[in-house]
This record gives C-alpha cells, structure tokens and sequence, in this order.
C-alpha cells in the first residue's frame, strides 16, 4: 500500500499544513523524531527475492522521500495517519502536536 491520496478526492484539512522545520520541531520536542526515523528505516525491504519486494520497495521509497524533502507536511495525509498509527499516537496527541508546531 502507498501512502498516496486519490487525486480526484477534495479534502478540507482540519489542521493547516507545516513547514519541513516546525514539523520536524515537533517530533523532536515531543520526543518522536527516532522512532519516526526508525519506522522509515524498518519499512526499507531487504529480500530482493520476496514476492512483494518491488511493492514494499516503492512503498518505502514514497515513504522515505516524503519525509525528506516535503515542501510541508499535511495533517490529514495518509503517510502522517500511517505514522502515527505505526508510532501508537492517538488522533488527539497528534492534533497537540500538529497544533504546537504551528505555534
């Protein structure tokens, strides 16, 4: 599964977009930044010869990309709610968290 939106699905974001370096805060601040890095790092396939190898790969390479060199970070994309969800973050602390990067 890729963490890619529908083009043709209008979303009103709850929280306004964050910049690379107030998300990136955040994560540090709240204490999530290696475990956000260290989830990118685990989903890196490492069997070329396993059947959903070109899958996995392109899974991480979405992944991974995103989290490098985004322009912004939206609340509502399905990377950040795969994120969160892999880091056990409720919808509510991220909401916190989102909300304090934006401060």
């Amino acid at each position: 599964m890729i963490y890619l939106r529908d083009p043709n699905t209008i979303v009103v974001p709850r929280l306004p977009n964050l910049e690379p370096d107030r998300f990136w805060m955040a994560l540090r601040f709240f204490g999530y930044e290696q475990s956000l890095r260290d989830w990118v790092s685990g989903l890196q396939p490492l069997d070329p010869e396993s059947p959903t190898y070109a899958q996995d790969l392109a899974f991480w390479s979405a992944v991974s990309a995103k989290l490098e060199w985004a322009k912004y970070f939206e609340r509502d994309h399905p990377m950040i709610e795969g994120a969160r969800q892999a880091l056990g973050i409720t919808e509510q602390q991220l909401d916190d968290m989102w909300t304090w990067g934006l401060s």
